[in-house]
């Protein structure tokens, strides 16, 4: 019954965010993330997104948060787009994560360290679920764009299996 209540919550999220009018939109920092809203909407224009640097991440790599709060309680929705040849070094999550390319060739893999020999190519259109904890990686080998859901709340959303790949402790 759990995962149905997720399911339903996380369509309906998308829902929102896909069926949005495109409004006028107020901005608010949180974690190096943006958040677009205007009362009851969230717009997801990609004319008003303001993409800001994410500090959780190596540099190259800018997001947007277009719903939710992945440090409270329920679904969150957000928006990262990396240029060419940007690398996510191995890390996880500690929850469930849903991403879906929007633009580019987008290369992932599973495991603690980086192996382009195991990695799987994903288009424009293409989606993959990484469960909570699952060590993985990542590499955009053109401009990329995707869109990652999760559920909140979560204290330390992102953790580097190497801890000196961390941003955030250089």
């Amino acid at each position: 019954m759990e995962v149905s209540i997720r399911k339903l919550a996380l369509i309906t999220g998308l829902s929102l965010g896909l069926l949005a009018l495109p409004v006028a939109y107020g901005e608010g920092e949180n974690d190096g993330m943006t958040v677009l809203m205007n009362g009851n909407f969230v717009t997801a224009d990609p004319e008003n997104i303001k993409w800001v640097p994410n500090k959780s991440v190596p540099y190259g790599m800018q997001t947007v948060l277009l719903y939710g709060n992945p440090s409270q309680p329920g679904p969150y929705i957000f928006r990262a787009k990396m240029p060419s040849g940007y690398k996510l070094p191995p890390h996880r999550h500690p929850d469930e994560r849903t991403v879906t390319v929007l633009k580019g060739t987008y290369w992932a893999g599973v495991g603690e360290r980086y192996n382009p020999m195991v990695m799987k190519e994903f288009q424009a259109g293409a989606y993959y679920i990484t469960k909570a904890g699952v060590p993985h990686y990542a590499w955009a080998r053109t401009e990329v764009f995707i869109q990652e859901t999760g559920t909140g709340p979560l204290e330390k959303p992102i953790e580097y299996i190497n801890p000196d790949d961390d941003p955030r402790s250089q």
